[in-house]
């Protein structure tokens, strides 16, 4: 079973053996040496068949999987190609915000790309989905399609304050909320939830929740069986079960009240895990 965190509750599966992890690293280490290679992946993009195109959309993940960061460009893409402003908000230190700003203005050399990752947010151990290849590759895709003349901005929206991170979340992408501004924020699908309370906390109020007053569109992501780099406690490539709500469905579905919190559903078309975009 999964929590609404991204983490594992339980060990439904065994996850990979660690050693047998090594030549992965290794490969995603070297697919990642040169940042240019990552900004040359410029796919056609389109906002999903019958998702909203709301102006504040709450995309609740996994961590540690490459579908959802690629979902993430493919919307920022879509909503910037009609001529939106946008702004993607995502789940990590707001200390981070600095370099976010200038790897998204820079022409993502290797030079650039190193001066982003190093941080503690990227090098720190163990490391969580959050500083996966995946969520690299979001930020020099970002970064691409802002060079192209996209009018994108990147939020980091983590303050990481014990009991009050939901409510930093929400205070920061009210804030670069506009009727001018698309914000499509990426979160672990317990922050994104618009629904007051979780399993034993009745009172914990996600961001999404404390978001209300914005009208925001839920989308709940996850696709069929596969694996995701979670940590449980141990952080590593993990095998997650078909998600009973989404199934073998692809792309947005309406929620229809099957997923609690959630307005609606995105299925992706498998499910991988992506690996820290530094080892």
């Amino acid at each position: 079973m999964y929590s609404g965190n991204g983490a594992v509750a339980a060990h439904p599966h065994k996850g990979l053996d660690m050693k047998s992890l090594h030549p992965l690293l290794l490969l995603a280490s070297t697919a990642l040496a040169s940042g240019g290679a990552l900004a040359d992946d410029k796919s056609a993009c389109s906002w999903p068949l019958n998702m909203p195109a709301t102006s504040l959309l709450l995309a609740g993940e996994v961590h540690g999987t490459s579908e959802a960061p690629a979902l993430i460009g493919d919307l920022a893409c879509a909503r910037a190609k009609s001529g939106n402003a946008v702004t993607v908000a995502l789940e990590v230190p707001i200390e981070e915000q600095a370099r976010l700003d200038h790897f998204l203005t820079s022409e993502g050399t290797d030079a650039d790309q190193a001066a982003l990752l190093n941080s503690r947010f990227w090098t720190r151990q163990p490391q969580d989905g959050r500083s996966s290849t995946a969520m690299l590759k979001l930020l020099h895709r970002l970064r691409t399609l802002r060079a192209e003349g996209a009018r994108i901005s990147v939020l980091a929206v983590d303050d990481g304050m014990a009991g009050s991170r939901d409510a930093g979340m929400a205070m920061r992408i009210r804030a670069a909320h506009s009727k001018d501004t698309t914000v499509i924020a990426l979160l672990g699908n317990v922050h994104a939830s618009r629904e007051k309370g979780r399993r034993g906390a009745p009172d914990y109020e996600p961001a999404g929740y404390l978001l209300s007053d914005r009208n925001p569109h839920s989308v709940y992501l996850r696709g069929p069986a596969g694996t995701a780099w979670v940590c449980v406690p141990e952080c590593g490539v993990t095998s997650i079960p078909n998600n009973r709500f989404v199934g073998d469905k692809k792309g947005y579905m309406q929620a229809n009240g099957i997923m609690p919190g959630y307005d609606g559903l995105y299925g992706a078309s498998i499910t991988t895990a992506s690996l820290p975009a530094v080892n």
